[in-house]
This record gives C-alpha cells, sequence and structure tokens, in this order.
C-alpha cells in the first residue's frame, strides 16, 4: 500500500497555480516544467526514482519566477507522504531504526534526513501491523484503488494540502536604482 501510494505520482505534473502573482498583483505566463524527484524506491538491487513536473510561471510585472503548486513541504526534498512516513516513524523509532524500516517498506532516506524531518509536525497516523500510516497514504490508496490514471489537482486534494507557500527561486537582476537603495 505504501510504495503504491508514492509510485501513483511517478511521471504526474503538477501546473495549478493562482492567475496573478502573489508580490505584484501581475499576470503570470507560463515559463516551463522542471522534473523534481518525489521519492527513491528500492527495487531489488537497484533504485528507481518517481519523478513529478511541476509547472513554473514568470510574473509579466517584476520577472518573479513561480512554482506551481505542488506535493513538497516548504524545505524538503521528498513527497508529502514519504517526509509523514518518515515523521510518524520517528516519533517512535530512533532515526537509524526509521531509516531500517523505510528501507524494508522499499523506500531510500538516510539517518541524517530522519533526523531534520523529525522536527516537522506530526501527522494523523492509523496504526496499521504495528506500524504508524500517516492518513495522507491511507486517502492515496483510494485513488490508486480506483484503477485510473490520477492528475496532479486529485493528488493534492488528497494529500489535504493547502496551496504552498510559493518562493521565487529566481530574482530579475536589480536596477541600479534598487541597488543605491
Amino acid at each position: 500500500m505504501i510504495s503504491s501510494s508514492v509510485t501513483v505520482f511517478d511521471g504526474v505534473g503538477f501546473s495549478e497555480i493562482h492567475r496573478y502573482c502573489t508580490s505584484c498583483k501581475g499576470p503570470l505566463r507560463r515559463h516551463d516544467v522542471r522534473m523534481k524527484r518525489f521519492a527513491r524506491l528500492i527495487w531489488g538491487d537497484s533504485t528507481r526514482d518517481i519523478n513529478v513536473y511541476i509547472t513554473r510561471y514568470r510574473c509579466r510585472e517584476c520577472n518573479r519566477l513561480w512554482y506551481a503548486d505542488e506535493p513538497f513541504y516548504p524545505g524538503t526534498r521528498h513527497g508529502v507522504p514519504v517526509v509523514d512516513l518518515t515523521v510518524a516513524l520517528s516519533a517512535r523509532y530512533p532515526f537509524h531504526k526509521t531509516a531500517r524500516i523505510l528501507s524494508e517498506i522499499g523506500i531510500k532516506i538516510d539517518r541524517g534526513t530522519v533526523r531534520l524531518y523529525q522536527r516537522l509536525p506530526q501527522p494523523g497516523t492509523t496504526d496499521m501491523y504495528g506500524i504508524p500510516v500517516p492518513d495522507c497514504i491511507i486517502a492515496l490508496s483510494g485513488l490508486v484503488a480506483e484503477g485510473r490514471s490520477v492528475e496532479g489537482a486529485e493528488l493534492l486534494a488528497a494529500l489535504a494540502l493547502p496551496p504552498t507557500e510559493r518562493t521565487a527561486p529566481e530574482r530579475r537582476p536589480a536596477s541600479e536604482e534598487e541597488r543605491d537603495e
């Protein structure tokens, strides 16, 4: 159930965004699409990356670059289900054991990353066979059971994510007047 809830994200595109820049209220136009690694799964003796595609938009007024709503918490490099599972397990087990349990489940994550994620808020969980399974994974398993292709907006809704905090990865160069101030 856990690995299928993660693999459902493979190749899915996320392009939902507000119509206007949240900084200057200028109109946005599509800039490009970026591939981001959502998770790394262990398949036998090798690994398999689960990737998602995030659309980026550029403001026509202030030239800021914005990411569409995405299935990541701010400041994390793994998708929400992986982070929630890591946080839930690290509340019960030490970091090294949490990393080992995730490895046995089929998710590759190191002990240092477990330690970083342990500080995040505890997700809602349900105990299944002695493992605290985050509620978002249970919600995603319902989409997987339907056996159809799933769109990015549906996955975000299943994760119960509010629109992400938008960050501007790039800014236009400051004019000489702005540098002087």
